[in-house]
C-alpha cells in the first residue's frame, strides 16, 4: 500500500512540474519564453514607374533600392520591437532575420534609394533611435543638417510593405512592396523653353495613414529645353495633397500649374501654357 502512495505521489508530482512548464512557456516566463527566427522575402520591385508591384524581382535588390528597413511592431501593444537597416553595400543586403516570442506582429519594410531614418530627418552614427508606436511611426528621407531648412528635393524610388503575422513557429515572411511615390512629366506646345520652381514636394511617409508630410522648404528650380532633352520628368512624394508648378516662360510673369499626382503613376501635363489649354494624362 504505501508502494502505491509513492507510486501516486510522485506522477502527480510529474504532473504538477508538466503543468507549471506549460504555463511558464505560455505566459514567456523567465525559463520558457521561447523565441522563433523570423525571416523575410522581398517582392514587388520594379524599374519603372506604372509597373505593377507583384512577384518577385529577377534582379539583386541593389538593383532597385540603395536602403532598406524592416521594423516589427507588436500588435498587443502598438510598440516597436525590433528593427534592423541595411544598405545595398553591405553584405547580405536584404537578408534581414528578427528574433521573436510567439505573438501577433505588424512588420513594416520599407526601402528606397535616397537614404531615409525612421522616425527622423536627420541623424549621425552616435544618434540613438527613436523608437514610436506604430501609429506614430514614419520614414523621412535624410537630410544633411537637423534645421527644417536643410530639406530639399531628393526625392527617388521608394517602397513599402506591411504584413501582419502571427508567429508559433520559425516563418519566413512575403513582403511585397508597393511604389509609394509617383511621377511628372511637363512639357507645352508654345514654349518648349521655361523655368519652373517644384512647390508642394513632400519628405516623410506615415506607416499607418499613408499621407506624405514635411514639405521641402529649399524649393528646387529646373531650367527646361523641352525640345533638346524632352519633357521635365520628376520623381514625387506629395501623392496626397497639393502639387504644383510655378512656371516662368520667357517675356511673361509666372503661371502656376496644379499637378495631381498618385501613386505608381505618371502625370503628363501637356498642351499651351499661354492659354491655359492643358491636358493631364495618368498612366
Amino acid at each position: 500500500m504505501k508502494k502505491l502512495v509513492y507510486v501516486l505521489l510522485l506522477s502527480q508530482l510529474v504532473w504538477v512540474t508538466g503543468c507549471r512548464k506549460d504555463l511558464i512557456d505560455y505566459f514567456g516566463g523567465a525559463h520558457g519564453n521561447k523565441k522563433y527566427t523570423v525571416n523575410f522575402r522581398l517582392g514587388g520591385l520594379n524599374h519603372n514607374v506604372g509597373e505593377p508591384n507583384v512577384g518577385f524581382q529577377p534582379e539583386p535588390l541593389q538593383n532597385y533600392i540603395g536602403q532598406l528597413s524592416i521594423i516589427a511592431y507588436s500588435i498587443a501593444s502598438g510598440e516597436e520591437v525590433a528593427r534592423q537597416t541595411q544598405l545595398s553595400s553591405d553584405p547580405n543586403f536584404g537578408q534581414i532575420a528578427f528574433s521573436l516570442p510567439q505573438g501577433n506582429y505588424s512588420f513594416v519594410a520599407a526601402g528606397s534609394k535616397t537614404p531615409f531614418g525612421i522616425n527622423r530627418f536627420y541623424q549621425t552614427a552616435a544618434t540613438p533611435d527613436i523608437k514610436l508606436q506604430e501609429s506614430q511611426a514614419f520614414m523621412q528621407y535624410l537630410f544633411n543638417g537637423p534645421s527644417e531648412g536643410d530639406k530639399n528635393y531628393i526625392t527617388s524610388d521608394t517602397f513599402l510593405a506591411k504584413d501582419t503575422v502571427n508567429i508559433t513557429a520559425n516563418k519566413t515572411v512575403d513582403m511585397m512592396m508597393q511604389r509609394i511615390i509617383g511621377a511628372i512629366e511637363v512639357s507645352f506646345n508654345d514654349t518648349p523653353t521655361f523655368n519652373a520652381e517644384l512647390r508642394g514636394e513632400m519628405t516623410g511617409y506615415p506607416f499607418n495613414s499613408g499621407i506624405p508630410f514635411g514639405g521641402v522648404v529649399v524649393r528646387p528650380h529646373f531650367y527646361v529645353n523641352t525640345a533638346a532633352n524632352g519633357p521635365l520628368k520628376l520623381l514625387i512624394l506629395a501623392t496626397a495633397g497639393t502639387l504644383w508648378l510655378d512656371i516662368d516662360p520667357p517675356m511673361t510673369n509666372a503661371i502656376r500649374v496644379v499637378i495631381p499626382v498618385q501613386k505608381n503613376k505618371t502625370t503628363k501635363v501637356s498642351g499651351n501654357i499661354y492659354s491655359n489649354q492643358l491636358t493631364f494624362t495618368f498612366q
